[in-house]
């Protein structure tokens, strides 16, 4: 009969290697995108907006998970190195929608062939059934996190 680790030591691996994965990602698509004008903060949103050509920042706030502060930041930086177009809406002023520059659009299909290459070598010997449960399991624990901790990120943004 397998031994069950203990709840702490199973969740101390699972933190490491998420940790090991998010820190070896970072430097696959920094190194990757080093031509261009962003690293792996960016490349989320820039991607977005290449499949979502005109979203606004509260969709891209709810779709990666970021606070409203650490949006604006990066939108400012996309910005200012000429990757992202602000457009106010017509009907409401309130609302800004978010374009892709021309510039842009080499570094989002270098990020989506980065995606190609980094899911390929995270893949290897694994089969596609079992990758499509990694993602499953992944996204309910995101979803399980993000209830106890979200609306408090959320709280914080408004004072």
């Amino acid at each position: 009969m397998k031994r069950r680790r203990s709840e702490i030591d199973s969740f101390s691996n699972i933190g490491r290697y998420i940790s090991i994965l998010d820190r070896l990602m970072q430097m696959y698509y920094d190194h990757g995108l080093s031509d261009f004008e962003i690293g792996w903060g960016q490349q989320f949103y820039v991607e977005y907006l290449y499949d979502h050509p005109g979203a606004s920042p509260q969709e891209m706030t709810e779709y990666i998970r970021v606070d409203r502060a650490t949006l604006t930041k990066t939108i400012q930086k996309l910005t200012r190195v000429g990757y992202i177009r602000v457009v106010g809406d017509e009907r409401d002023r309130r609302v800004k929608h978010l374009y892709l520059t021309e510039k842009a659009v080499p570094a989002a299909k270098q990020i989506k062939k980065i995606h190609a290459d980094f899911y390929q070598v995270l893949g290897e010997g694994i089969s596609g059934d079992e990758l499509e449960r990694v993602e499953q399991l992944l996204q309910q624990m995101a979803e399980n996190v993000n209830r106890k901790v979200w609306h408090r990120m959320e709280a914080h943004d408004e004072r």
